[in-house]
């Protein structure tokens, strides 16, 4: 497999992994996106544990053209700077109300705020 390649593994495609982490997981925003993040497991080393990324687009954000870029924006950035993401962790990621995204924007911030969204989630535990 490629090292950049987004195979089913990496995908939260369950509606309870979505639920635990919107629930659960931290969570970090700015002016684009709102990223969520839960760790896979407790209390285990999750160095050796691939990242999960999942994507929900409100039907509020536009017709199915728009969300669709959307999707396609946020899985294409993920996939190529997962070495920037914390391991061991599902990430949910959705675009902030009213934002209009653009590709530039949204590989800047996202693995920017999938790190904040772990930190904020470790210092809320520990």
């Amino acid at each position: 497999m490629k090292p950049n390649a987004f195979p089913k593994s990496k995908r939260v495609v369950s509606g309870r992994a979505f639920t635990l982490v919107l629930r659960k997981g931290g969570c970090a925003a700015d002016d684009c996106l709102v990223v969520f993040a839960f760790p896979r497991r407790e209390g285990d080393d999750r160095s050796d544990q691939p990242r999960r990324l999942g994507v929900t687009i409100p039907k509020k954000t536009g017709n199915a053209v728009v969300r669709n870029r959307w999707k396609r924006w946020i899985r294409e950035s993920f996939r190529t700077q997962q070495a920037d993401f914390p391991t061991g962790y599902d990430f949910v990621v959705r675009p902030k109300k009213g934002a209009t995204g653009n590709w530039t924007s949204i590989r800047r911030s996202l693995p920017k705020l999938a790190r904040k969204a772990a930190r904020r989630l470790e210092s809320k535990r520990g």
